[in-house]
């Protein structure tokens, strides 16, 4: 039986579900890593090795599953499925070998990248961990492949498969191995990144066999018009396609990527410069980077969404309909503001409870300012998608890079100001973000022909996180003062929290229904599983359609 391609919506909620689930499982496995190999000094060394493996990673898979996804979406789109599945088996091969070559050399320089990581302890786990870029590689492509056919649920199972194996195996290795001391302990820990990664090919591959029955019977109609005169593109003008893809988008992941360890480096050396000792600067380094891992969570929100929009804006800009581009991107946006809003709102009113609960410290300022910057980061990354899918690679990526540069140069001034310290790298997040958010509304709508409006679908979620966080933060003082009576501890935070979250979840659904903000045709779209859910919240909550 042919299946049927996902939603932007349907597809979004899909990957969501996962990201969150994946987020929940990594917080319990670094706090848990970290104690089995013996505190901070043993996760140190953990974290060199994983560091020069995130950056190999970056370098193989970059790009190329973006580019696999919008190639299939457009060829199948245009009614060349052939060549669709060609491209992906082209491509595929490509990531296999680079992946190959890369895993060889992580392998065979593995002693060497320790010492330039200064932390020569860390090459056993460097070793381990360089046959995951091969399986990697193989597992971005077919997870390209999977969402170009609009189908976002072998990559979401994967996921999360892959996150359970990897915590389960580190452990398990860390257990066995840590006898022998910290080199083979953390090789033991490297393991259980490379067997999650084996699990979550293994996932994919099964899935495949399935769905390309359904592909098969496409392909046997088109030989048919290739028998009858018909002439399709060469293996080598489809690799060519493949790389004009993901050139750009390997530009702007690599830009990313080294923006991100600039900043991480920059903010240290720059808070030295402006007066502060070595634990001072260290401390308020640390409560930044802790701050960043909640920010985070939207953000990961947001790349599902552009995982799940991008095959479906090229499928409507292939067909040459852009009517059908702005209504996918409305749509699109709508979804991003739905998802994000309510967690800034959250953030920004409940950040002391929240750092209290999850043992971030007393700085709460630093989540409450960088709260909003959440909707320009999601923005950004949700345009960047839409003009790549439009055709306009390096329009997002030369604007990727710009938001890099300024964040880079405003920090160095902004945080080696004294008084601004630390803050000084919220200040330049916002100006970052802000001024490539204008450049791409400008191309989307002056140049591509993209009509949308930020406004008609940020307003709604808006107005329901503020009806919502109101109330929810009322009844979260009441029970606070009430529980201080008999405690002051944590569970006089955690206790209060947990009505005035569902209180303010509740609001927020009933108000944005009762808005016009989600709408019984965007819960009709989603997955039955997800539809019968929200159908029933809307019964409970006695919303008609």
């Amino acid at each position: 039986m042919k299946k049927t391609a996902q939603t932007i919506a349907g597809g979004f909620l899909i990957l969501s579900v996962a990201n969150i689930l994946v987020k929940l499982i990594s917080l319990v496995f670094v706090p848990l890593i970290r104690s089995l190999l013996g505190g901070d000094a043993g996760y140190s060394v953990y974290s060199s090795a994983y560091s020069v493996y995130a950056f190999v990673y970056v370098i193989a898979t970059a790009g190329f599953p973006v580019a696999i996804s919008k190639l299939v979406s457009e060829l199948s789109g245009k009614a060349k499925s052939d060549e669709a599945k060609r491209a992906f088996v082209l491509a595929t091969r490509a990531l296999a070998i680079l992946g190959a070559v890369l895993t060889v050399a992580v392998m065979a320089l593995s002693k060497p990248l320790a010492r330039l990581m200064s932390n020569e302890d860390s090459w056993a786990g460097i070793m381990v961990l360089g046959p995951t870029v091969f399986i990697c590689a193989v597992l971005s492509g077919l997870r390209g492949y999977f969402q170009g056919r609009r189908n976002m649920r072998p990559t979401a199972v994967s996921q999360i498969i892959e996150q359970l194996v990897h915590v389960a195996f580190s452990a398990a290795g860390v257990l066995i191995l840590r006898k022998f001391g910290i080199v083979w302990a953390v090789a033991g820990a490297s393991i259980g990144t490379c067997v999650g990664a084996a699990a979550a090919l293994a996932i994919c591959l099964f899935e495949y066999r399935s769905d390309r029955k359904d592909f098969a019977e496409i392909i046997d109609r088109e030989k048919e018009l290739r028998e009858a005169g018909y002439t399709g593109s060469t293996d080598k003008d489809l690799l060519k396609r493949v790389f004009y893809y993901s050139l750009p988008l390997f530009i702007s992941s690599a830009v990313q990527y080294g923006g991100d360890l600039i900043d991480n480096g920059m903010i240290k050396s720059s808070l030295l410069r402006a007066g502060f000792d070595e634990i001072g600067a260290k401390s308020l380094h640390g409560q930044y980077m802790a701050m960043r891992q909640l920010i985070n969570v939207p953000g990961s929100l947001a790349t599902a969404l552009c995982v799940s929009v991008l095959p479906a804006i090229t499928l409507a800009f292939a067909s040459k309909n852009m009517r059908d581009v702005s209504k996918k991107t409305q749509s699109a946006f709508k979804m991003c503001y739905i998802a994000a809003v309510p967690i800034v709102a959250v953030y920004a009113v409940f950040s002391g409870p929240i750092y209290k609960i999850l043992g971030y410290g007393n700085n709460i300022v630093l989540l409450s300012l960088s709260a909003f910057s959440v909707i320009f980061l999601c923005s950004v990354h949700l345009q960047s998608s839409v003009l790549q899918g439009v055709n306009r690679f390096y329009t997002s990526s030369a604007f990727m890079c710009l938001c890099v540069i300024i964040k880079a140069v405003m920090n160095y001034l902004l945080i080696g100001v004294k008084e601004l310290n630390i803050y000084g790298a919220i200040i330049s997040t916002y100006v970052a973000y802000l001024i490539p958010f204008l450049l791409n509304m400008f191309v989307m709508k002056k140049k591509a022909g993209i009509r949308f409006s930020v406004i008609q679908a940020l307003a709604p979620p808006v107005a329901a996180a503020t009806a919502g966080v109101v109330p929810g933060f009322a009844v979260y003082g009441i029970l606070r003062l009430i529980i201080r009576l008999f405690s002051n501890g944590y569970l006089s935070y955690l206790i209060p929290m947990i009505p005035a979250g569902i209180l303010t979840i509740v609001i927020y659904y009933f108000v944005l229904r009762k808005l016009g903000g989600l709408t019984a045709k965007d819960i009709s779209e989603m997955t039955p599983k997800l539809r019968s859910i929200f159908q029933k919240a809307d019964k409970l909550l006695k919303i008609k359609k």
